[in-house]
């Protein structure tokens, strides 16, 4: 396995920042957040060429392209296929983040279900002959946002280059991190890391918190994924909600996921 920084986890810095912690870091590689001010959703071969170019000065890869764009999407704007595509291709990043839909499994009815499932077989099909992989984000407010809903969606696309964004669930009462794990293990391309604490002792809401303490163990999901075979990055992807130093503490989860 391998180890990444989202850069998503300094949005409000220019992109050479989330390199520089990267290498500070030692990890292997970073997913590039697909907004400004790290990127342009629109295609432009320069930006494109430059951002390449400060990963590779750093001797960093990229892992991922955190697109947005969102495949059955109601009501969410969603980038173009095609500037993902040419944005993903430019960066050399082998995967593709996506987004399934905009609506949560529960809520969503069957046309939308369907629809969302032929957009993202358009996509893979389009993703494939430009040698990349799609992976969907498991998230809340789309149609990956359980084990086994995600696990319903790649098995109804059907496409070897479709599979999955693993992260744990905010919520402190569902599914466990390692359920939600076990349940779409042959199709995770891509992991993010990020952990959960109560918020002022209220289980009903939660904020971020180190990855070293908050209410997922990230060992036994390492256990579980190294036994699988999974070869791709493991990614720190935010700081703790309520830190001052947020350099050091992203830092300091960058530490302990290389650890383990």
């Amino acid at each position: 396995m391998k180890t990444a920084l989202c850069t998503i986890a300094f949005r409000e810095r220019l992109l050479e920042y989330s390199l520089d912690i990267a290498c500070e870091a030692q990890l292997d590689g970073v997913e590039i957040w697909g907004r400004e001010p790290h990127i342009s959703e629109q295609y432009d071969s320069n930006r494109v060429a430059a951002a390449r170019k400060m990963v590779t000065d750093r001797g960093l890869e990229v892992a991922v392209f955190g697109s947005y764009l969102r495949l059955g999407a109601t009501d969410t704007e969603s980038m173009p296929l095609r500037d993902t595509l040419q944005i993903a291709a430019g960066l050399e990043a082998p995967i593709i983040r996506v987004w399934a839909s905009d609506v949560g499994s529960e809520e969503a009815d069957e046309d939308l279900w369907q629809r969302t499932i032929e957009e993202c077989r358009e996509a893979a099909a389009a993703a494939e002959k430009m040698g990349m992989r799609l992976a969907a984000e498991m998230h809340s407010n789309t149609l990956a946002d359980t084990g086994e809903s995600a696990r319903r969606l790649v098995e109804e696309v059907d496409c070897e280059n479709f599979g999955l964004n693993y992260q744990a669930a905010p919520s402190l009462n569902g599914e466990s991190a390692l359920e939600r794990l076990e349940a779409v293990i042959p199709w995770v391309m891509h992991v993010h890391a990020q952990n959960y604490g109560p918020l002022n002792g209220d289980l009903e809401k939660v904020e971020r918190v180190s990855l070293a303490d908050g209410v997922i163990n990230y060992q036994p999901l390492v256990d579980r994924l190294r036994k699988s075979g999974y070869r791709g990055y493991i990614a720190v992807e935010f700081s703790p909600s309520s830190v001052e130093d947020k350099r050091s503490a992203v830092l300091r989860d960058c530490l302990y996921i290389r650890n383990l």
